[in-house]
């Protein structure tokens, strides 16, 4: 039982599943600026429940897609390791996918759009973006765009006034999935590992100017915590650009990707903002100590 647990776990990759919770974190405190909303509303759940049914829909499509390639360069996966059968992993994206519609749904017609857009792009991504070297990247940064607006999307009228921002998680999630590209075989990808640092030092600096308020002593700590996590990984494979040091790099971007909606999220709020959405790093640290990011 905790075998099968375990394989399942692995599959919907669980560290990430909080890197999506902090993107509904901080699309509610964009739209709301309080606290408020965190601890007394059923939509904040309800947001929550969908965006890691979404997630973990596409991560598990994206392995049931995969099969044959994973059977030559990622034997040990779920799927590939017969530790689950492909129909499974096919019937339980199915059930995540209806969950996270059904729970954007119970918000409002402005949710329920934005869910259904972003399985669309999930889909997109997993059955043929993924494998073109552009078109991959910009997909998968749509979908991290539109899960920061499902948080925006509790106050509707919020997501015409805010989708900007979200451009951030856009370019960030651009970079990781450009540089990833690279992390499997022997093949050397420098200017993949020099573009992804270019895009933190873009958003450092973007987050830093529009933080420039009340809380703009949150916001600048926000931003060197947020390079620092990142340069922690990407560093390495900017010196020597070798495969396993790019995998590492990419599973330290994704890891630390709630840093970057927690330095988002102080502009709003300040430090309690940057605090509830920066708790989702340690939960995501802990456990891609168990399971890959990958």
């Amino acid at each position: 039982m905790m075998s099968s647990l375990r394989s399942y776990f692995e599959l919907v990759r669980l560290p990430n599943l909080f890197t999506a919770m902090a993107d509904i974190t901080a699309g509610v405190w964009i739209a709301v600026g309080t606290v408020s909303y965190l601890f007394t509303s059923f939509d904040f759940l309800f947001l929550i429940i969908a965006s890691i049914s979404l997630y973990a829909m596409g991560m598990v499509l994206n392995d049931y897609f995969d099969l044959e390639t994973d059977k030559a360069e990622r034997p040990e996966r779920p799927i590939p390791s017969g530790r689950i059968l492909p129909s499974r992993a096919l019937v339980l994206s199915l059930i995540l996918g209806v969950s996270g519609i059904g729970f954007a749904a119970l918000i409002s017609w402005m949710s329920l759009t934005i869910a259904l857009i972003l399985v669309c792009a999930v889909v997109l991504y997993d059955y043929y973006a993924k494998h073109h070297v552009v078109f991959g990247p910009i997909v998968m940064g749509t979908c991290r765009a539109l899960n920061l607006l499902l948080g925006v999307s509790i106050i509707s009228d919020q997501v015409t006034s805010y989708w900007w921002i979200s451009l951030f998680g856009f370019i960030y999630i651009i970079g990781v999935t450009f540089m990833a590209q690279g992390e499997v075989g022997d093949q050397v990808h420098p200017v993949r590992v020099r573009i992804m640092a270019v895009v933190i030092c873009v958003c450092v600096l973007g987050i830093t100017i529009l933080g420039a308020g009340e809380h703009l002593m949150a916001t600048i700590i926000a931003v060197i915590l947020f390079a620092g996590w990142t340069f922690k990984g990407v560093g390495p494979a900017l010196r020597r650009p070798i495969s396993h040091r790019i995998r590492k790099a990419v599973g330290t971007s994704i890891v630390g990707y709630p840093l970057l909606n927690a330095a988002i999220a102080s502009i709003f709020g300040g430090w309690l903002a940057f605090g509830t959405v920066a708790i989702f790093l340690g939960f995501s640290y802990l456990f891609s100590r168990i399971f890959a990011v990958t």
